[in-house]
């Protein structure tokens, strides 16, 4: 299958790349109009367009949210309406002003920042367009460096490089190992159109979560308590019953810690 991954030198995308038998990188569409976006898609004629590029930065969205609501929600509107199948990267962040204790079930959304509010306007202008594009909410995502590409402040970099690190005592959050992400994206292709949870699921808080990589790698971070209270905590049973079962997140943390002999 011919894959068109936006994104493809970012952070999910260049594993995606790697890790996807038959994965072609787009050109950057960052100043692209609909128009070139068409041109794009027309010239490589993909069967699956996997849209991983976003501005996911919620200071950097609130400092500029006209660039990123064309960012976050125009250019995945103007891949849809080439026609060809979606898969496109969502976020755990739609929940971030829930109230319960969750975890949420993906009708449960209540987004909190002006990132979150664009990315469930993406959503549902997506499958207003075309039904059948499958949108993925994805965790906080952690792996070690590729090798020639930058690679973001994530979990496990912060834990293995940072002196002191602050997490919440309270709150539930997911991480997920980003080479589990890629490697479910074929799988992600076949469900049918509609929003999903995606990524790991975890019991414990992320102060909890924190501490257990201290105390399994015997790291020398020092660890505090943030007091944020809203949890992300994400029921994938949907998603499971689509074919797509994710470790947990001490198991994807073992699989990392494994793979690169940590």
């Amino acid at each position: 299958m011919k894959i068109l991954v936006t994104g493809p030198c970012g952070f999910v995308g260049a594993r995606i790349m790697h890790m996807t038998a038959g994965a072609i990188a787009s050109p950057s569409l960052r100043n692209m109009d609909e128009s070139a976006v068409r041109q794009i898609v027309e010239s490589v004629q993909p069967e699956l367009i996997v849209h991983t590029a976003a501005v996911s930065d919620i200071s950097a969205c609130d400092r500029d949210p006209e660039a990123s609501r064309r960012a976050n929600v125009l250019l995945p509107c103007w891949l849809v309406k080439t026609g060809v199948k979606c898969v496109i990267f969502s976020s755990d962040q739609v929940y971030s002003a829930c109230k319960g204790d969750g975890p949420y079930a993906e009708g449960e959304v209540c987004p909190g920042n002006l990132y979150a509010r664009q990315k469930l306007e993406m959503e549902e202008k997506t499958l207003a367009i075309n039904p059948d594009t499958v949108l993925l909410r994805a965790t906080w995502m952690y792996d070690m460096p590729i090798y020639g590409l930058r690679n973001r402040g994530n979990f496990l970099m912060n834990m293995l490089t940072r002196s002191e690190n602050a997490f919440s005592a309270t709150q539930h959050r997911a991480v997920t190992y980003v080479r589990e992400v890629a490697a479910w994206i074929p799988q992600a292709a076949q469900l049918p159109g509609g929003a999903y949870n995606y990524g790991s699921e975890n019991d414990l808080t992320a102060l909890k979560t924190a501490q257990w990589l201290k105390d399994r790698l015997r790291l020398p971070v020092r660890l505090s308590d943030t007091g944020q209270q809203h949890h992300l905590w994400m029921d994938c049973a949907k998603a499971k019953a689509g074919g797509i079962h994710f470790e947990n997140t001490v198991g994807g943390l073992e699989k990392c810690i494994r793979d690169y002999c940590l």
